[in-house]
């Protein structure tokens, strides 16, 4: 779907295109927009689901589409604006959180010794780029909170000693 918001003067108009897949059609329909917004306007693609080329997989209905996807998204200057992703690092749950204009924040959950079953986010700092599971390993092994692995501080509690 296309948004469009429009204001009294031209130049603040935004469009936004929502939830585009990787067919050729919407590959279409973002460099026919871009190049209708033109530069000084905003073009918002919204699509949690795309990171990179790489998600577009291969379709035999569209052999060039990575190659097109890379040419008219990738190689286009459009930059993370936001973004949370959620893995894990030596079994700790993790997330990164890209809000435009900063940079990657990143935090690592740890149990909330005074309500059973809940977390709370620790903040374990930035990184201009995406941040690697390396990064976090690094990060989590210099904080004391996270000293033990989580199956560990799980055993701790259930032997009644608290390392919080």
């Amino acid at each position: 779907a296309v948004v469009t918001a429009t204001t009294t003067s031209s130049q603040g108009d935004v469009k936004a295109l929502l939830f585009p897949n990787t067919d050729t059609k919407y590959l279409n329909d973002i460099d026919t927009i871009h190049k209708e917004v033109g530069p000084k306007k905003l073009f918002l693609l919204i699509n949690p689901f795309w990171r990179n080329v790489e998600s577009w997989g291969f379709n035999i209905l569209a052999p060039n589409g990575k190659k097109r996807a890379q040419e008219v998204i990738f190689d286009n200057g459009y930059e993370v604006t936001y973004a949370v992703l959620r893995f894990s690092a030596r079994g700790e749950d993790c997330v990164a959180i890209k809000a435009y204009p900063y940079d990657w924040q990143m935090y690592a959950y740890r149990e909330d010794p005074s309500w059973f079953n809940k977390e709370v986010p620790v903040w374990l700092g930035s990184s201009v780029e995406e941040p690697t599971s390396a990064q976090y390993s690094e990060l989590l092994n210099s904080r004391p909170e996270f000293k033990m692995s989580k199956n560990m501080r799980q055993m701790q509690r259930m032997m009644g000693n608290d390392d919080q």
